[in-house]
């Protein structure tokens, strides 16, 4: 198990560099790309989130609209807080500056597999990090679908 989270860590750092290269629309079309699946799958996926979890068919159909909503809501969450900015006051100028910051760790939980981990899957992509994920070990289908 060591070893093999070894190589995954290994795996994602060595991805950084292409992947933080590629532009904010670049991440953004793949995300919208994301999106559409997660439609295209919806009834799918909802079913094999009732199954692992217990829900009803109608809250995991909820929690996928979620996971769909969540992607557009990130698009636009990222381009409001990656424009840089400055502000300058009583002769100090505070500066922000957008920078990926390499290799994201997401842990699964089982009542919301789906949606929480989208939820910082997404964002941590499109601000150009690699991303490990750690599904819960009580929802490995959701996780793969």
């Amino acid at each position: 198990m060591a070893r093999e989270l070894s190589m995954t860590i290994q795996r994602a750092r060595e991805s950084f560099p292409e992947w933080s290269e590629r532009t904010p629309a670049q991440r953004q079309q793949i995300a919208d790309a994301y999106a559409e699946q997660l439609k295209a799958y919806k009834a799918e996926l909802g079913l094999i989130i009732s199954e692992e979890t217990g829900k009803p068919r109608w809250e995991s159909a909820t929690e996928v609209d979620a996971m769909i909503g969540k992607v557009a809501l990130s698009i636009r969450a990222q381009d409001e807080r990656r424009r840089p900015s400055e502000t300058t006051t009583a002769a100090v100028t505070a500066a922000t500056r957008y920078k990926p910051h390499g290799v994201v760790a997401v842990l699964g939980p089982f009542n919301f597999p789906g949606h929480l981990p989208n939820g910082h899957i997404v964002p941590a992509l499109l601000a150009g990090n690699t991303v490990i994920f750690k599904p819960s070990e009580h929802t490995p289908r959701t996780a793969r679908r």
